[in-house]
């Protein structure tokens, strides 16, 4: 027990009453002897959850505030409510608290803690039962059995049936503790007769009759006393147990086999690494200890759900005095149980050392490498004592050809299948069967682990053992020969797979780690940089798919480099250089560097004559450049796509090339030659047959979005939105993060526009969730701009305002040009906050900044914006906030926004209103209102009649 939970646990003892037994359910607790036991069996419970549980026992019926449990449990130490919602949580667990009816503690919201069972008070300690004295043959119950409960009882009950269990799994699984545990379990069933043999210490397999029939208490007579062990456990019902069977394996199989056939009564459960493979046997695998998975959100009551997380905190708090799981570092505890593979040895010797290291430390220590050298307890079997010794025990019990394959399979890193390992390990055609039948040799050793899924099965090295296996390969001559033949062998996958087709790249998705450590081999000293440009061109789909972009721009730029050195292909270049600038965009990265590499990728697809990649290109430099703010230079580049896709006769690369065309002239606000243009493309654009797959950047339903907003902005409001509510209803179906990221931010200003953001906002925080897991820096900040819009609309002004500022500027810093139309709903929102000063200054730079760009598709609404600023201010402007209104009007009208005009107009009548001018206001807005056929029920156009309404002379309006 650490320092601190002494103190503690003498603050909890020297209270009155601290004598005698507690007892509820089956669990009896004893304050004195800081002991709880279930049915007479230990619990295991740290010293602060003992001290929790005692607290609330001994008060029991009544809440005990949080507070007061912390000061008890941590006497004098600073600790949030974290901490003791973790060990609350353990102990639930431990009294299996909600399980078959039995309910001990409550949560008494915003008040604490409260024991609910009835207990009772033994006045004099009792003894607990004990379920036998005949132990004498057994080990001692193991202290910590976590996350075993349920298997040894399916053992226990198998082994009553079925007579002969084999448990099978590799060095450190458990196998002993399990088998000890069961033998206890049985102890009563067998009368005591429980017999446990450990067989790891015999060097000589023919020893192991002898040792068996001494074990028994049978005199040898003979140099072969398997006979008398026949006759003598021929009606005696017992329970053997051999632990440890490996490394003399055809003898205690042979045995084994012989005691089954004649001893009727006889039960036998065997521990190995590998089958016996003998008649009677049932086999028994015993799997990893569960633990995280990688995605897995963790917080320290959620990870501690985990067995593999729990035996890591049981071990680490008993190694020093100073761990605690907290929500901070759950998650790296979440990563260590997943690199050590569930497998308990190795997670108790690295908790062991965490009090030493540090979380932090321990996992970048295991990310360097693995420390097999680490030491457990001194009183563990030699063969425990390091991870070293428990894989060399299995790896010393190998053939010469086994450990040669094992050590080159080490270069796999994580699954690999049968076809890869002959292409890898193997030495030719001839060797295919070799490498097969040593695979299942390996596998049925527990060197190797299998899993044979829907589609194709899959092999992997447990880490620990890749790690001990690594160092011999590293040793020996085959080293060079097998990083080569790996990175030959996946780029020969990656090339035979193809581009874009889905279906493929998900196949291969789980080789990510395969691949990078083929990389890393190919640009090293020693590896081969040709083979390395080949395999980076060749991942780029990949790399995309699995949205790896940052470490996808490491290879490229380093291939890139290598190309003169290496002689690199046009093909290569071509295909390094697009996608480094498309990575670079999606990043967030907006510069001319992305605008140089895409330029001379397009020029490298014109010199080989490749016209789809031409247009695939364009569409990419095309979304760049809008990125940047080159909105000119965009529409140049759309119709130099448009010439390239008329000269091909390809009518949907012509499509896509006039949706471009559509959103650079909407952009420019040339509304008129958008709709032109985009109703042009309709005409050719197949959606649900368009293949918009892998990298294109084109919004798969671009075309139907852009619609959608030239439809509000020449004042077809119902229109535009059916037609934004159909685009993203098609796009939730497709089920496709990367497409939604891309698709609802076009489609959110129609939304806005109408004031309904109900329709998306329910999908925002899905898009800003996936954009960040997808590094799509652009897209999930504009979400999140987005959130920040829609806050405010629901009068949420503190967090919306505080998160739309904050990505504006975001996106300012990243040279996001079109960010300058979002700085009009926060000029607006800055004003209404009193911060008029602050918003001029906001609405003032977006202007200057759209003007200089040419991005006039939101300069009427950004100058009817600083209207509304204006005449907010403290000193208010309506002069200079008329003169902007009527430009606003001038230049909607100018662009053929009819939406925007209305929405200004708006504004401008309630100026003149205010100021008295009624028949004005009336003869400015009717007209426009008068132009609606469509969207009366919308925001916009119920505040225009009421306008109307409250300019008409005689005090009624009629709407049509």
């Amino acid at each position: 027990m650490d320092s601190r939970d002494q103190s503690s646990s003498v603050a909890v003892a020297t209270q009155p009453a601290a004598c005698g037994v507690f007892a509820f359910g089956p669990f009896r607790l004893d304050p004195a002897r800081r002991r709880i036991e279930r049915d007479g069996r230990p619990v295991q419970l740290s010293a602060r959850a003992f001290d929790i549980l005692l607290v609330l026992i001994r008060h029991a019926g009544a809440v005990i505030s949080k507070s007061d449990l912390m000061a008890r449990a941590w006497p004098g130490a600073s600790v949030d409510e974290g901490s003791l919602r973790v060990h609350v949580a353990a102990l639930r667990k431990a009294l299996g608290d909600g399980n078959a009816g039995a309910k001990y503690l409550s949560t008494v919201s915003g008040q604490g803690y409260c024991f609910i069972g009835s207990v009772a008070r033994l006045e004099r300690a009792q003894p607990t039962p004990v379920s036998s004295t005949h132990a004498d043959h057994l080990p001692a119950l193991p202290r910590q059995v976590v996350g075993r409960e349920q298997t040894i009882q399916e053992i226990a009950e198998k082994l009553t049936i079925q007579r002969f269990v084999t448990i099978v799994g590799p060095g450190g699984i458990g196998k002993t503790t399990v088998a000890v545990s069961v033998g206890h379990a049985l102890i009563d069933e067998f009368a005591g007769q429980v017999y446990f043999l450990s067989l790891g210490e015999i060097g000589d397999a023919a020893l192991v009759p002898d040792i068996t029939a001494s074990a028994l208490g049978l005199p040898v007579r003979s140099n072969d006393p398997t006979e008398s062990l026949a006759a003598f456990l021929r009606n005696r019902r017992m329970l053997l147990i051999l632990d440890c069977c490996e490394h003399v394996i055809e003898t205690t199989a042979a045995l084994a086999e012989r005691l089954y056939k004649e001893a009727p009564e006889l039960h036998i459960l065997a521990t190995s690494r590998e089958l016996l493979r003998v008649e009677g046997e049932h086999v028994d695998r015993l799997p990893p200890l569960a633990g995280p998975p990688e995605d897995a959100d963790l917080r320290a009551a959620s990870a501690l759900t985990y067995p593999a997380v729990e035996l890591f905190v049981k071990r680490a708090i008993t190694g020093g005095d100073n761990f605690e799981l907290t929500d901070a570092n759950a998650s790296d505890v979440g990563n260590l149980c997943r690199r050590l593979d569930g497998i308990p040895l190795a997670i108790e010797l690295t908790a062991g050392h965490v009090c030493a290291y540090g979380i932090k430390t321990t996992v970048e220590l295991l990310d360097k490498q693995f420390n097999l050298l680490w030491e457990g307890r001194r009183t563990a079997l030699p063969r425990h004592r390091t991870l070293r010794a428990t894989i060399e025990w299995s790896y010393n019990l190998l053939s010469e050809s086994e450990r040669v394959i094992l050590n080159r399979l080490s270069i796999f890193v994580g699954s690999f299948t049968l076809e890869a390992a002959r292409s890898v390990a193997g030495s030719g055609a001839a060797d295919d069967d070799t490498i097969t039948t040593t695979l299942a040799s390996l596998v049925a050793k527990s060197m190797v682990a299998f899993n044979a899924g829907p589609q194709s099965s899959r092999y992997r090295l447990p880490d620990t053992t890749r790690a001990y296996a690594q160092e011999n390969l590293a040793a020996s001559a085959d080293a060079g020969m097998m990083a080569r033949r790996h990175a030959s062998y996946f780029l020969g996958l990656l090339e035979a797979t193809g581009d874009e087709r889905d279906e493929d790249l998900s196949a291969i998705a789980d080789q990510s780690g395969n691949i990078r450590s083929a990389l890393t081999w190919c640009f090293s000293d020693q590896g081969d940089r040709r083979t390395g440009v080949a395999l980076a061109a060749a991942s780029i789909p990949l790399f995309f798919k699995l949205s790896l972009l940052t470490e996808c721009q490491l290879w490229l730029t380093r291939s890139i480099k290598a190309l003169d050195e290496t002689d690199g292909s046009v093909r290569h270049d071509l295909a390094l250089h697009g996608a480094l600038g498309s990575a670079r965009m999606l990043t967030g990265q907006i510069d001319e560097l992305g605008v140089n590499c895409l330029n001379r990728a397009i020029a490298l697809a014109e010199k080989i004559g490749d016209v789809p990649g031409q247009i695939g290109l364009i569409g990419r430099l095309h979304l760049l450049q809008l990125y940047i703010g080159n909105f000119d230079d965009a529409l140049s580049t759309a119709r130099r796509g448009e010439a390239i896709a008329l000269t091909s006769g390809d009518s949907v690369s012509v499509a896509r090339m006039r949706v471009l065309l559509s959103i650079s002239c909407q952009y420019l606000g040339d509304i008129s030659a958008a709709r032109s243009h985009i109703e042009a493309a309709l005409l050719h654009l197949n959606l649900e047959h368009d293949d918009y797959s892998g990298m294109a950047l084109e919004f798969p339903q671009c075309a139907q979005t852009t619609l959608a907003r030239i439809l509000w902005l020449q004042g077809h409001p119902d229109q535009a939105t059916e037609t934004a509510r159909r685009t993203i209803s098609d796009v939730i179906a497709l089920n496709d993060p990367m497409t939604l990221c891309r698709a609802l931010p076009w489609a959110f200003g129609v939304f806005l526009w109408n004031g309904d953001l109900g329709d998306c906002e329910v999908h925002l925080d899905r898009l800003i969730a996936e954009a960040r897991r997808l590094d799509l820096t652009i897209l999930q900040t504009i979400g999140e701009a987005m959130k920040g819009i829609a806050l405010l609309g629901r009068s949420e002004t503190g967090i919306g305002l505080a998160m739309l500022k904050s990505s504006v500027e975001k996106l300012q810093s990243r040279h996001f040009s079109a960010a300058a139309g979002l700085c009009a709903p926060l000029a607006e929102a800055l004003a209404v906050a009193d911060h008029g000063d602050e918003a001029l200054d906001i609405i003032d730079e977006a202007i200057a900044r759209a003007g200089h760009r040419n991005f006039m598709v939101d300069m009427p609404d950004m100058l009817r914006a600083k209207a509304e600023v204006l005449m907010r201010k403290d000193n208010r402007n309506f002069l200079q906030a008329e003169q902007c209104l009527r430009q606003s009007l001038q230049l909607a009208r100018r662009q053929g926004a009819l939406g925007y005009e209305l929405r200004t107009a708006i504004s401008l009548a309630r100026l003149w209103l205010r100021q008295g001018r009624r028949a004005e206001a009336h003869d400015m807005l009717a007209p426009i209102y008068g132009r609606f056929t469509e969207g009366f029920q919308t925001r916009a156009l119920k505040a225009a009649r009421e306008l109307l309404a409250k300019s008409n002379s005689s005090g009624s309006f009629a709407a049509g």
